[in-house]
């Protein structure tokens, strides 16, 4: 897995310093998730450890990550059936091509696994969901 940063640029900050967490948009499959109130975004990495006896105890790590991946997690007020129904169906309907939207135009893309689905029923007050969908192969992030 890779996280491909184009056009090679630096790139901002998604949404900019002043931006809304409500205009990040998420979209599963081609369909916008709607009633998300909240989104994380975790770019994982993990490290090789090389310390041997000639680093006195010091560790050191190698300057590539032996594995990289995405977690997305959501959670927000439930007003489509489309996680319940993907989480539901099982197999293929669990991997989808999943991106993220900032308000400057900023994209995260990829295809992502919907892993826990969750949801939340308190007697007076709105059905609520949370979800956590993890990145299965490249990831791509442009800047807007």
């Amino acid at each position: 897995m890779s996280f491909v940063i184009s056009p090679s640029i630096t790139p901002r900050v998604p949404g900019g310093s002043s931006g809304y967490g409500r205009k990040v948009v998420l979209n599963w499959g081609g369909t916008r998730i709607l009633g998300v109130r909240e989104k994380s975004i975790t770019l994982n990495g993990e490290a090789v450890n090389i310390t041997s006896n000639e680093n006195n105890g010091i560790q050191t790590l190698l300057q590539e990550d032996a594995e990289t991946s995405v977690t997305i997690e959501v959670s927000g007020v439930t007003k489509s059936a489309v996680l319940r129904q993907a989480k539901a169906a099982g197999r293929s309907a669990l991997t989808e091509d999943v991106t993220i939207t900032y308000g400057d135009g900023s994209r995260i893309s990829g295809s992502f696994m919907l892993r826990p689905y969750k949801e939340g029923q308190a007697f007076k007050e709105a059905v609520t969901f949370t979800a956590t969908l993890t990145s299965t192969g490249p990831v791509t992030y442009v800047a807007g």
